[in-house]
């Protein structure tokens, strides 16, 4: 009798720790609440002051603003670089000092109209940056992180190169893909394919249409083309860019200003119409909590992980009315930083 009561003590023990398992405390901390990795958010308004915060409520000036939007912010490693005009420049030293690289060294095209006329590669260790004067293909790479640049040359066709590769994505089959608006020097391919760190672009045979003016995105290893004058809509492809096919339910007529995909779904910022969000491979508004007449120039998602192995997913916007977060995958927002015009998100 008295070992059957001590089996039910023990096992009633054991369901006990079994319970509160996931709130376990060490030294009187909540592992449920103590960030093992905290992420850093960029944001920049229309007058070209960065912001940076850790947690999306409390803000920090990184650099302030002196009337001109920036375009793009990229980190690669400790440094941080931003685009403003067709000026580069470059913190390393986590954005308490910038300094503008050689305009002679690397111009920027204007005629970008999405931020990812800058990738960076961590896998390949390496930074890809459009840039008009390069010699060939107007495409520049940096192996240390942005504090130089070298042409890129690796092109199948030797006589033959993009006029301008304006915008990349890296998908997760590690395919790295170019967007040239205007083709090539003799021929009119506008998509191109790097498959390995090392290796050539090479063209890619698509029935893309070559009538929009498209830059790229992906989901997963999915390449996604969108038009920016929001004419032609967003176009999905599985077969490394040869095949094409169309997303429903985007507006027409309206700029389509980011794409961005996470957590296999994807969101386009439209232009005075919020943000879409796909079911399937039909896009829908997803506008809940954001003002009315918003236009949505960038997205990103961070990700908190914990010390109880819980990893919490959160997407933001970049918006005519303020920065705004979801922490329910895109269904709902908060507006976290209300009264300013944000053009980038990073």
């Amino acid at each position: 009798m008295k070992s059957k009561n001590l089996l039910g003590k023990l096992s009633l023990i054991a369901l006990l720790a079994f319970a509160t398992q996931s709130c376990k405390k060490e030294n009187a901390i909540d592992n449920n609440n103590v960030i093992q990795k905290p992420y850093v958010l960029f944001v920049a308004d229309k007058s070209g002051t960065i912001y940076k915060t850790n947690d999306g409520d409390n803000y920090s000036t990184v650099f302030p603003g002196d009337g001109f939007p920036i375009r793009s912010i990229v980190t690669s490693k400790q440094n941080v670089l931003f685009a403003k005009a067709n000026r580069l420049y470059l913190s390393e030293d986590n954005g308490q000092n910038f300094n503008p690289l050689r305009a002679d060294l690397i111009n920027l095209p204007l005629t970008s109209m999405a931020p990812n006329f800058i990738l960076d590669i961590p896998s390949w260790n390496k930074l890809y940056v459009s840039n008009l004067e390069s010699i060939r293909g107007k495409v520049s790479i940096s192996p240390e992180n942005g504090t130089y640049f070298n042409t890129d040359t690796m092109w199948t066709k030797d006589q033959d190169s993009a006029y301008n590769i304006e915008s990349y994505t890296f998908t997760e089959g590690n395919l790295l893909f170019g967007y040239s608006p205007t083709g090539s020097v003799i021929d009119t391919t506008k998509l191109y394919v790097k498959k390995t760190a090392d290796g050539r672009w090479e063209e890619v045979r698509t029935n893309l249409s070559k009538n929009y003016q498209f830059y790229l995105s992906h989901n997963g290893s999915s390449v996604i083309a969108t038009d920016y004058n929001g004419l032609g809509g967003a176009f999905y492809s599985s077969d490394e860019g040869k095949t094409f096919s169309a997303y429903a339910g985007l507006p027409v007529g309206k700029k389509l200003y980011s794409t961005y995909a996470a957590k296999n779904i994807v969101l386009v910022g439209t232009e005075k119409n919020g943000v879409y969000v796909t079911t399937g491979t039909t896009f829908a508004t997803s506008n809940s909590g954001i003002d009315a007449q918003t236009t949505v120039y960038g997205i990103v998602s961070k990700e908190n992980y914990f010390k109880n192995k819980v990893t919490k997913t959160y997407f933001y916007l970049a918006t005519s009315t303020g920065i705004y977060k979801s922490e329910d995958m895109a269904k709902s927002w908060i507006k976290v930083y209300k009264n300013n015009d944000f053009r980038t998100i990073y």
